[in-house]
Formats: structure tokens, sequence, C-alpha cells
């Protein structure tokens, strides 16, 4: 393979095996993973539909599919999809900003068929989800914010060495992008779970599939320009959870919990020891938490 980092212009063209939405002329790809339910009238029963939406300038498969298993084994059906600016979705001028990627987040709930969904979004896509709730809440059954803030920089501000390593240019080539993936997820990962092998194959799996480096600017642009969204919160009706780590370093602890605070339906749940990504020692506990707060909506 070729070793400069991938950008739309290397990623492959429009395939019939792939599954794609489109939001005028960008193209977003999905995937979906549908529980293994049992037809002999089992107890497991389907949970509805949940859509995840990622990170900055994460591609998709930054939701692992041991995560997704997760989810499956509690009957979700899931949804996990490439940003505008991200993995094999088209690339853009920017432009854009919070809002034009929750309306991305509605076209591949068309794409797929959902009248409604759940979401879960981390980090930046936690963003987006408090972005969907404000401006889609008829489409939402309930919206998760896991390690995100409501766009009021005086909550969850990063650690300076954070800061500073989430700044750092990608570099050209499979291994220095990789390398410095190692380096700077350090910085912020859940302290007592990272190892340097774990990050090396994680990093390897995101740049395999297809990153877009020069585009993590658009995306970023986007979360600046969108501003605050706590007064918008406030009067958002739709079931929300947070969720945060205690080890968060990128956007430390105070961003989930200023959220739960000022939206109108929250509750909060402190991940204790998880930092600013998503190892497995704790997809048991996420998807749990997911589940219980679906199962309490739905018997209300």
């Amino acid at each position: 393979m070729d070793d400069e980092p991938r950008s739309d212009e290397a990623l492959p063209d429009w395939s019939p095996e792939d599954q794609w939405a489109l939001a005028g002329n960008v193209r977003l790809r999905w995937e979906r993973y549908s529980p293994d339910l049992p037809d002999d009238g089992g107890d497991r029963q389907p949970l509805g539909n949940l859509l995840l939406i990622n990170g900055l300038g994460s591609p998709m498969v930054a939701w692992p599919v041991g995560f997704v298993a997760e989810l499956n084994a509690r009957g979700f059906d899931v949804v996990r999809f490439d940003n505008r600016d991200a993995g094999r979705s088209s690339a853009t001028g920017g432009g854009y900003t919070l809002s034009t990627m929750a309306s991305d987040a509605i076209t591949v709930m068309d794409a797929v068929g959902w009248s409604s969904a759940h979401v879960l979004g981390m980090s930046m896509g936690g963003m987006i989800v408090q972005q969907m709730a404000i401006d889609h809440s008829d489409r939402l059954l309930s919206a998760t914010s896991l390690m995100s803030h409501t766009g009021n920089w005086d909550y969850g501000r990063a650690s300076d060495e954070a800061r500073e390593a989430l700044m750092l240019p990608a570099p050209e080539g499979r291994e220095a992008w990789i390398a410095q993936a190692v380096d700077t997820g350090k910085v912020w990962a859940s302290p007592h779970q990272w190892t340097a092998e774990s990050s090396a194959a994680r990093a390897a799996v995101l740049f395999d599939y297809g990153v877009q480096p020069r585009r993590v600017v658009n995306q970023w642009q986007a979360i600046v320009d969108s501003g605050d969204r706590e007064e918008h919160l406030a009067r958002c009706e739709t079931p929300m959870l947070v969720m945060h780590g205690t080890a968060d370093t990128l956007i430390t602890p105070e961003g989930g919990e200023r959220t739960a605070k000022v939206a109108g339906n929250a509750r909060y749940v402190a991940l204790d020891g998880m930092g600013h990504d998503l190892p497995p020692a704790y997809w048991e506990s996420i998807a749990g938490h997911v589940t219980q707060f679906v199962q309490e909506l739905v018997q209300e």
C-alpha cells in the first residue's frame, strides 16, 4: 500500500458493495450490524436502532467491532459511518458547522431506513449528538454524549500537554503517522489501560481503513464556528445520557459534568479511570449504561 496518509483522492471510487448516503454532493459511507436475536421465542428482544458518531478526524472504525458486538449482544441494531472529511466519506472544502454534521447523521438514518434512533457520539461525535437533539429531536429516541462538552470552553478545557499534542501536524507516511498516534494518544489515554502495542495496533486499523489528516482542520473549524450550545440544550427534552472518563485530559470531566447540568433532561455517569479513548476494559460498562438507560425509557 501507498505510504502516504490516505486522502479522498486516494480512496476507492463509489462501489456497489459499499453502503452510501448522499448529503447533497457529499458521500457518507456507512455499515450496519444487526443483532443475532433468537427466533424461538427466547427472552432476548431487540432494543432499537443505535447510530454511532465518531470524534474529530476519526473514521467509523474508531468504534471497534468488539464494542459494536457488545451493543449487538444487548439487542441494538447498530450503524456506524464516516463523517464528512473522515474515513472514506467525501473530502470537502470546509465551511460547515456541527448542524451540517447533525444533518449528515439524519441523512444516514434515512439511507438505512430508520425513522428514529438512539444516538451515541464520542468527543466531537458527542457534540454532534447534542446538536441532533437540538435540531432533530423528532428523530431521536435518546442521545448519549460520551467524553464531550457543550461548546462552552470554560468547561472541559484540555491540559496544556494534551492541547499541544492535539495540534501537532500529521506526519507523512504510514509508520510515522502511527508512531505519532501512539505518542499523542498516550497523553490522553486511560492511564491503566494504555500500552504502546495496543495503541499502535489501533492506529494501524484507522490508517489502513483510511484517514484524511489534511481535512481534520475542517471539522475543527466546524466545532469552533458552532459556538456554545448551552441555551439550546437547556430547552432540549430529548432524554440524554452523559458519560465521561475521570482521567480524561483532552476534554476534562468538567465538560461532561457541565453538559449534564445544563441539558434539560440528562443523567450523568462518571467512568472511573477512563481517559479520552475507548479501551476494551470499558466496553461492557459503556454498553451496559446505554442499555440500562434505553430500557428505562422503554418501560416509562
